[in-house]
């Protein structure tokens, strides 16, 4: 089973610099508040401001692109520090449905973490930057214990924000050993079609886990040229 990636979007979140929140207005306790650093392996810094953004990455949409970013900027020299708070689950079409494959799952949101010119895109090709070890999962409801996700993620994760660690796959070192057994003995147990395509989720080419630190976990935006960035590619 091949994915991939179509779409991505940027969450509607609530991105603050170090001096707190945009708007003065209480929006509530946080579902998840992260903090991280951008630096500049780049010539020379960006001409002006630089966002820190989430991007959702969708596979199987034919919607197109589109971002709804609630931004705000960070500013100064580089390293700069940012705080990243989510007041609100992922929109609808920030998720992941594997339903219409015959898998019975959650829906499942997986975002990387980037850094953008300030009211532009972000995403693949457009960004000036990306934490290269790290994604964010968004669960929407329980995981099925023997599912795709659980399958991808090492194990079912509760509902909810999780900060991941990503690790890249090479043929022959014991990361793609460990997950190509797992393959092969799980689609040997498979006897329909949904335990077989469930299989699918060790066959991934990225090692994704929980990150030991949680929301605590350090996050590090590394902006470079283009040919030099690694994107977390899961599909």
């Amino acid at each position: 089973m091949q994915l991939r990636s179509i779409l991505s979007l940027a969450l509607p979140i609530l991105l603050a610099a170090c001096d707190g929140q945009a708007d003065s207005d209480y929006a509530g306790e946080p579902l998840l508040t992260l903090q991280g650093t951008i630096v500049n392996e780049l010539d020379e810094p960006p001409a002006g401001p630089v966002d820190a953004v989430l991007v959702w990455n969708i596979q199987g949409s034919e919607s197109g692109a589109e971002n709804f970013p609630v931004r705000a900027t960070v500013t100064g020299s580089f390293p700069a520090a940012f705080t990243l708070s989510m007041y609100t689950p992922p929109p609808e079409n920030a998720l992941n449905d594997l339903s219409e494959g015959g898998l019975v799952d959650a829906r499942v949101g997986i975002a990387t973490i980037e850094a953008a010119p300030h009211e532009g895109e972000a995403g693949e090709g457009s960004s000036l930057g990306i934490d290269e070890g790290h994604v964010i999962v968004y669960v929407e409801s329980d995981m099925d214990e023997d599912g795709f996700w659980s399958n991808f993620f090492g194990g079912p994760l509760a509902p909810g924000f999780h900060v991941m660690d990503v690790f890249t796959r090479e043929d022959g070192n014991a990361v793609d050993a460990e997950l190509q057994a797992a393959f092969e003995a799980c689609d040997a147990a498979a006897t329909t079609e949904a335990e077989h395509n469930a299989c699918y989720g060790y066959d991934a080419k990225l090692k994704i886990r929980p990150s030991a630190g949680g929301p605590d976990t350090a996050l590090t935006v590394r902006m470079a040229p283009q040919e030099d960035l690694a994107y977390p590619d899961w599909h």
